[in-house]
């Protein structure tokens, strides 16, 4: 597996830690993005759903199609065993970065 950006590791770190919180489909995980982080971290659709549907491929969630009233249907996405495991890496792999910045201050 090839390390994404330091950039596109963070926000797969973030859209895991929120889905791992509670299932969600895409336009509430952007609220959820602003309002968690007092609207610093703007996500846009063309951004969020192809680290979505990257992290299905992996297997790392899941998607589920929800009848929402009779006609609007919603995907939410489920954080899968695979998908916590990943998370604890890259989590510890991004503390571990956070702290190499630090070795010589």
């Amino acid at each position: 597996m090839s390390r994404p950006s330091n950039n596109f590791f963070k926000l797969e770190m973030l859209l895991l830690k929120i889905i791992k919180q509670q299932d969600c489909y895409g336009y509430q995980i952007t609220q959820l993005l602003a309002k968690l982080s007092n609207d610093k971290i703007q996500i846009k659709e063309g951004t969020l759903y192809p680290i979505l549907y990257r992290l299905v491929d992996e297997g790392y969630i899941s998607d589920q199609k929800v009848l929402v009233g009779k006609r609007l249907t919603r995907v939410y996405y489920h954080i899968e065993s695979k998908g916590e495991e990943y998370l604890e890496t890259i989590y510890n792999i991004n503390n571990i970065m956070l702290w190499e910045g630090n070795l010589n201050g």
